[in-house]
């Protein structure tokens, strides 16, 4: 058992989220409060002695060394919890910090391995119990360490009891051991169909347009019932195993108790013992099973932080399958061309691009256009590094893009996407995530057309965007997102299909400011609109993983039949 626990301290310790100086504080004031707090019976039974044999001197000393005790077992406490308070906050920011860190590192595949709803649920509920690990495992161990303490001064006092006492303890741990493993057995699994619960509830959320229109709602309940059938199978038996611990096992050590007073008192009235002697075996029997108790809560709280802990590793000890680390080449100078040299790409072993190789100059407006699944999307995450290819390479200024340095590559590529995300934040927070200067922000917005209408708004760029943005229209996000954009100063710009789902006029507007960013930008852009392929300096044709056309629109209209079936 002390095994286990060791092994749980240690996967703490992985996270690497702790102080190290307020881990030993806390470590420390917690055995010196245990052996404090296990002395205070021994000198009761001594002031007790002495007053029964008259010894009022000696009693009236023990008063005293027993108030002293009990005012240093306080201050201990006092420190202790300070030191904890400390630790905690240090260890819920840094964990928090390190969660924020890896979601926003990571590949396409993620959230297949982990569901938003696991994400929240952990960030939001698991790291709070989970950081109090450290504490939960000093306490427990000082709660033991009063035990052996309690045990060997009653094995001092009479063998019997001693020995008798040791093994009523050791049967009841056994007892409350396997019954908190199975515990924890089901507590993982009910906390599983709980994710399953919140990760449905958040899609038919975010569906419920396709929920209304393909009557899906009988279907849903249904589905929610076979989990809801299954999470109350693992919620009953993990109850009854913690019902076992909490009330069934403690009567072994109370039924033993009972006997044990019974004995004592039988000694002392065959002469073989004073008062004093049944006051210290009583007070420390007492103190024994109220010490087991404490221990059992800490067990408690322990095993079921074991499942919390192992939900945060979960997310820590994902790999990115698809990523690259980054280089060093901290060279900030871009000027923005780009080569993809004989590019080779699969995704789970299925070929995505096959020999792709094109060149984009810089200060230029290129258009990948392709039907869908041929390979445009593919070539915009490899340019954001999302993705690392099977063979060939790909350039920035004559640069391998895996040589540059994370700072230098994400402040000179970015992306505007269909679907922009804005956090339900103001508006000026959102640009400030990317520029906090607000001369910037405002200048940008200018530049793009969307300064007067956030000026109309009735808090202006303090106006708090609601959940996906919905208080603004389409175009208006867009507008948003390419100003965001622009913030971050990149040379390269992706756009893509950003007009897709916008009106006439906004359209226009999106493909004149791309024409005014190409002056000292490169512009590469995914569309299926055939009068956006024909503003571009540039149009390369995909088709099936594969580069079959490149060219300007004229040229490709009498030489590619892809090109021609894409504009019909």
């Amino acid at each position: 058992m002390i095994r286990k626990y060791y092994r749980l301290l240690k996967k703490y310790n992985k996270l690497k989220a702790d102080n190290k100086k307020y881990f030993f504080m806390l470590f420390l004031s917690s055995m010196f409060a245990a052996l404090l707090k296990v002395s205070l019976p021994l000198f009761a039974s001594f002031i007790v002695s002495y007053a029964t044999e008259e010894n009022y001197e000696m009693a009236f000393y023990m008063i005293v060394f027993f108030g002293l005790i009990y005012l240093c077992y306080y201050f201990v406490q006092h420190l202790n919890y300070a030191i904890y308070t400390k630790h905690a906050l240090y260890t819920h920011n840094k964990l928090q910090e390190k969660i924020l860190d890896k979601v926003s590192n990571v590949d396409g595949n993620y959230s297949e391995e982990l569901s938003q709803s696991f994400l929240v649920n952990t960030a939001r509920t698991d790291i709070g119990e989970v950081l109090q690990i450290p504490d939960q495992c000093f306490d427990a161990l000082s709660y033991f360490i009063m035990v052996i303490i309690s045990l060997g001064i009653i094995l001092h006092t009479n063998t019997l009891i001693g020995i008798g006492t040791i093994l009523t303890v050791l049967i009841y741990l056994f007892f409350l051991n396997k019954d908190l493993d199975k515990r924890d057995y089901y507590l993982d699994n009910e906390t599983l169909y709980q994710d399953k619960t919140g990760h449905l509830l958040g899609q038919v959320f975010e569906g419920s347009k396709e929920v209304k229109s393909f009557n899906m709602n009988e279907d849903l309940h249904q589905y929610l019932d076979h989990v809801n059938k299954n999470w109350s199978k693992m919620h009953l038996s993990r109850t009854n195993y913690e019902n076992y611990a909490e009330i069934l096992d403690p009567v072994i050590i109370t039924v033993f108790k009972l006997a044990i007073y019974a004995f004592v008192i039988y000694l002392i009235m065959q002469g073989k013992y004073n008062i004093g002697t049944l006051v210290l075996i009583i007070s420390y029997l007492d103190t024994i099973i109220n010490y087991c108790y404490e221990l059992f809560d800490r067990l408690n709280v322990l095993s079921s932080n074991t499942v919390r802990l192992n939900r945060i590793h979960k997310i820590f000890s994902y790999k990115n399958e698809h990523m690259l680390s980054f280089g060093h080449n901290d060279t900030d100078t871009i000027f923005g061309d780009i080569c993809f040299d004989h590019v080779d790409f699969e995704y789970e072993n299925k070929p995505i691009l096959k020999d792709v190789s094109f060149t984009v100059k810089a200060n230029s407006f290129t258009a990948i256009v392709g039907r869908s699944g041929s390979g445009k999307s593919t070539i915009f995450r490899i340019l954001l590094r999302l993705y690392k290819i099977k063979n060939g390479n790909v350039y920035i200024d004559g640069v391998n893009i895996y040589d540059y340095s994370k700072e230098v590559y994400a402040s000179n590529v970015s992306i505007v996407t269909q679907k922009p995300f804005l956090f339900d934040m103001s508006i000026k927070e959102n640009f400030s995530l990317v520029d906090s200067n607000f001369k910037n922000q405002v200048k940008v917005c200018k530049r793009v057309g969307i300064h007067d209408f956030i000026m109309q708004l009735p808090d202006g760029y303090n106006t708090k965007l609601t959940q996906d943005a919905n208080n603004l229209s389409v175009g208006q996000k867009q507008l948003l997102a390419l100003a965001r954009t622009l913030l971050s100063k990149a040379e390269i710009l992706l756009f893509d299909e950003v007009t897709s789902a916008l009106d006439i006029p906004t359209s226009k507007k999106i493909l004149k400011i791309m024409k005014e960013l190409k002056k000292n930008h490169t512009i590469l852009m995914i569309t299926h609109k055939p009068s956006m392929m024909k503003k571009a300096d540039e149009i390369i044709v995909l088709d099936r993983g594969e580069v079959c056309a490149r060219g300007k629109h004229k040229e490709l209209m009498e030489q590619s039949k892809v090109y021609n079936r894409l504009q019909k």
